[in-house]
């Protein structure tokens, strides 16, 4: 590899490194940011559950120390409401109001909570006995949960809220962050706000709220949308060390396989102006009497080394890449050295090559094909162009009237691969073709399924209908020819004949054909009888 090519090589590796570092850093991101919402989501319904699961403890504990509509201060037992405080770090002091006066769990007196309470604007519940109301004074909030388990008889119980919110947010959020338990009426019993202050864009805060179904309670925490946007981005050194190799690793195998393909591609020129992609010949012949009534000249590439290359892999390669005119006519010049002279001796011989429905369909495909048949020495009417099925013909008149000035050039017309393309009975019918090849898939089943030999009979009457000579392709067994003759074939082409072979070859058949005493258009006449 020249430096060049190495210095390409190594750009296209970082490209696609690039490439790849790029998508995997975008799906990361998508991926962290579905995350981050998903884990935020969860911690602000893990805080709603944890404040209805204290709001329902508290609710329990009224029930231990109210046993019946007759509790009053002067029965209720003090200590009963002391202990139901214990063990909860939220539930501050109880407080029971009757008639007969005001007692609380303990007995020193807050001014400021007695007048919160005197001023809370209750919330129902569902169950219609309880209420909530927000509490609060200078530097405190808190939830009042309140029973009316009489006539002017209820309890209440005073939660500490603010523990809640304590440190449930991470770390890296909490200076970017504030969230607020509130009620219906849309106080608020507990919030968190960073110390820094709240001084923040709203427009900016990404909102994650939820409500309670149980209680009239609600949750909001608002995030900055910069610093929801780097929690959990960054990647260890670890993580980002892989990425660096896969990245690497997929720009190696992405470089190699576009330099592949790009070597191949002009290994192909190369091979063109070298002479290295060679006509062969498979002979065409007459399945009764086996005579030798012509040839389609096919691909061959073979390097200076002898190995070959096999035609699924260049000829593809030729069309996608603009080169198929230019092998069809390397192909053309050869077959006009090596046979033009037999050709021009034995005027029943044909020529067929296989050409695209784009080639078919180019303006100037009939001149500039009649003026390298001149040039290369090769009779045109020996000449004949084979349109493949296997790819659709675009426009069908336009390709009519193709062959129609082909036939009056003198060269004749092949449908190749009958049956299996795209274009069908249409193209038959539409086409005005001389030939018709049915396909080595067809012929391969004549002998083993009813179905497949309906079929090529079907063919076979269909293009005697129009005028048609019809050729079986990949005939390999005389067990065929004998069901290709009792369907009214007469031509064939396959291995049981013979591979395709060099023009060397075919010259030697050539000469065998013609012994002295027989003409040179006995086996012509054959297939045109056929």
């Amino acid at each position: 590899m020249t430096v060049q090519r190495k210095l390409q090589f190594a750009a296209f590796v970082l490209c696609f490194a690039g490439l790849f570092a790029g998508g995997l850093s975008l799906a990361h991101t998508a991926f962290i940011a579905s995350w981050n919402e998903q884990q935020l989501h969860r911690l602000v319904r893990d805080t709603l559950s944890r404040t209805e699961q204290a709001i329902d403890s508290a609710v329990m504990k009224m029930s231990d120390v109210v046993f019946s509509q007759d509790t009053s201060c002067a029965t209720v037992d003090r200590m009963a409401m002391t202990r139901a405080l214990y063990g909860s770090s939220i539930m501050k002091n109880m407080r029971l109001e009757t008639r007969d006066g005001t007692c609380w769990s303990y007995e020193e007196k807050n001014q400021a909570l007695e007048q919160s309470i005197a001023a809370a604007q209750h919330n129902r519940t569902k169950n219609p006995g309880y209420s909530l109301f927000s509490l609060g004074f200078h530097g405190w909030k808190g939830l009042g949960v309140r029973w009316q388990y009489g006539p002017e008889k209820s309890i209440i119980e005073v939660l500490a809220t603010g523990g809640l919110l304590f440190a449930i947010l991470p770390v890296e959020l909490r200076d970017s962050a504030l969230m607020q338990l509130t009620l219906t009426d849309g106080s608020s019993f507990a919030s968190y706000a960073p110390r820094a202050g709240s001084g923040r864009d709203e427009a900016a805060l990404i909102i994650f709220e939820e409500k309670s179904v149980q209680y009239p309670i609600a949750i909001s925490l608002k995030v900055d949308s910069v610093a929801l946007a780097q929690w959990n981005h960054s990647l260890s050194p670890l993580t980002s060390a892989i990425v660096v190799a896969f990245g690497l690793g997929f720009g190696v195998l992405s470089a190699r396989g576009m330099f592949r393909s790009t070597s191949i591609l002009d290994e192909l020129d190369a091979a063109l102006a070298n002479g290295e992609i060679r006509p062969y010949f498979q002979p065409i012949f007459h399945l009764e009497s086996r005579e030798l009534l012509g040839f389609e000249m096919l691909a061959r590439w073979i390097k200076p080394d002898g190995a070959v290359i096999p035609p699924l892999t260049f000829i593809p390669l030729a069309e996608s890449n603009g080169r198929i005119e230019r092998l069809t006519t390397e192909l053309l010049k050869q077959a006009g050295a090596q046979l033009g002279g037999l050709l021009q001796a034995q005027s029943h011989l044909k020529l067929s090559f296989n050409v695209t429905p784009d080639q078919y369909l180019a303006a100037d495909f009939v001149d500039n094909l009649t003026a390298q048949a001149t040039k290369f020495g090769l009779p045109l009417n020996s000449m004949v162009v084979e349109v493949t099925e296997r790819q659709a013909i675009a426009d069908k008149d336009k390709a009519a009237a193709v062959t129609e000035k082909l036939i009056d050039a003198g060269m004749q017309v092949a449908i190749d691969d009958a049956g299996t393309g795209h274009n069908g009975l249409s193209a038959i019918h539409a086409l005005g073709a001389n030939y018709l090849k049915i396909d080595k898939f067809f012929v391969d089943g004549i002998t083993l399924d009813r179905k497949s030999s309906e079929l090529v009979e079907l063919l076979a009457a269909l293009a005697g209908k129009f005028g048609m000579t019809v050729v079986a392709e990949g005939v390999e067994t005389e067990e065929q020819i004998a069901v290709l003759l009792q369907l009214g074939i007469r031509a064939g082409q396959g291995f049981v004949y013979s591979k395709p072979v060099p023009a060397t070859t075919i010259l030697a058949m050539a000469a065998k054909a013609v012994a002295p005493g027989r003409q040179a258009d006995g086996g012509g006449s054959q297939l045109r009888s056929a």
